[in-house]
């Protein structure tokens, strides 16, 4: 953990994406309310105790989210997501504002708990144990191997053993030279970021799995919010 995190790491939140499936099209889906406060608050209030230092990318309805940013007690800088062409793209705007290493988190993942961080890590990507295959299937299966990530599948059809990828990502500057050579999905015709970790593990660089104990939800459904509110 200590080769990894310095003072000067920035944590990349995604917020760009519209609330439509939670039933609140009106606002960017991390302003939707829980408990009375927004997505983004939790995010903050979880990760800003690994760092103080905050980029957002926003989109949709960026002014409510950059109203609501700049009254809380963070470092913080915007970056404008014109395009909604998947994860990878979406990181790919940072390359000239990060350090050597960043930390990305989606905008509509949560979690309550803690990381299991490898010595040494270089990389890494979050990684939670879970008996509901459904998990697995709303976000990204993990194949490990001597303690290194070995594949990741997207929305996996196939559930191959219970590890479920989280929204929480751990990289190294290299990540944009991978971006760089990722083609859109052909399901999507989006940089996925899965495909993206893909190309870094088959181009030799290691991927450590950071195993998570605790809660964790990708916010997707309205009923996701309830399950949310029990468990926070």
């Amino acid at each position: 953990m200590d080769k990894f995190f310095n003072k000067k790491i920035k944590c990349v939140v995604l917020c760009a994406g519209k609330g439509t499936r939670l039933n609140e099209p009106e606002l960017p889906k991390s302003m939707v309310l829980i408990k009375d406060k927004p997505i983004l608050h939790y995010i903050v209030d979880y990760w800003k105790s690994f760092t103080n230092n905050f980029i957002f990318v926003v989109g949709y309805k960026k002014e409510k989210i950059i109203e609501y940013v700049k009254n809380l007690d963070i470092n913080y800088e915007f970056i404008e997501q014109k395009e909604l062409k998947g994860i990878g793209y979406a990181v790919s705007l940072v390359e000239n504002y990060v350090n050597e290493k960043f930390i990305v988190v989606l905008g509509d993942c949560l979690c309550k708990g803690k990381f299991n961080f490898p010595k040494n890590m270089e990389q890494g990507i979050g990684v939670w144990e879970t008996n509901n295959v459904e998990d697995i299937k709303r976000s990204y299966s993990v194949e490990i191997e001597n303690d290194k990530v070995i594949k990741v599948v997207e929305k996996p059809k196939v559930i191959v053993n219970n590890l479920c990828g989280m929204g929480f990502y751990f990289f190294d500057k290299i990540v944009f030279k991978y971006i760089k050579i990722t083609p859109p999905s052909t399901i999507r015709n989006e940089i996925e970021i899965t495909d993206v970790i893909q190309k870094m593990i088959e181009g030799g660089e290691i991927i450590k799995p950071v195993f998570f104990n605790g809660f964790y939800i990708n916010i997707t459904f309205k009923d996701d919010i309830l399950l949310t509110e029990k468990n926070l």
